[in-house]
């Protein structure tokens, strides 16, 4: 199917959206250039440049892979402009996101961790540290500025095995 170049940055918007947690770039060329043949490869990777470029969308490490998430000029966009991406597009995005498995179903002791919009220019790093798909620890730390925020999701996230295992001994030991 032949997409015009801004058709191609709405259905990136619609995709990233529509997946509700920050999507893999891996199941990003998967949904859009394999299987689903919306476009092809080089131009998916030239609209997903040009959308971190234009600030639309975000680069991060989601579970320990680069991962996509739309930013607040991406969401205004996505809502704006999201009937301007074909309905047989959205429909193919919506099987294709319908039929993957979150990682969290994946991976039972996973570790999930996101910035969090806490107040004005306030953000917060939240992880969950699940065992068997059941919460085991969840914690919250406001760091006021959004990038701080980030740097302390992805450290939590790196060590929530270590950090889990800390707190349950600091709970636990005997004074």
């Amino acid at each position: 199917m032949y997409l015009e170049k801004e058709e191609m940055k709405f259905a990136v918007l619609y995709a990233v959206k529509q997946y509700k947690a920050p999507i893999s770039m891996r199941l990003t060329y998967e949904i859009f250039t394999w299987d689903k043949e919306i476009m092809e490869y080089f131009d998916l990777a030239e609209v997903l440049e040009e959308l971190l470029e234009d600030g639309y969308i975000v680069k991060k490490f989601y579970r320990d892979e680069e991962a996509f998430s739309l930013t607040q000029s991406g969401e205004a966009a996505y809502l704006y402009f999201k009937q301007r991406v074909p309905k047989s597009i959205r429909t193919r995005i919506d099987d294709a996101i319908g039929r993957v498995k979150y990682d969290e179903l994946v991976d039972p002791d996973a570790a999930i961790c996101d910035v969090v919009f806490a107040a004005e220019d306030q953000y917060m790093a939240k992880c969950t540290v699940m065992e068997d798909k059941v919460p085991m620890l969840e914690i919250s730390i406001n760091m006021g500025r959004r990038n701080h925020a980030e740097r302390v999701a992805e450290y939590m996230k790196k060590n929530s095995k270590r950090i889990y295992e800390e707190v349950l001994r600091l709970c636990t030991e005997d004074k």
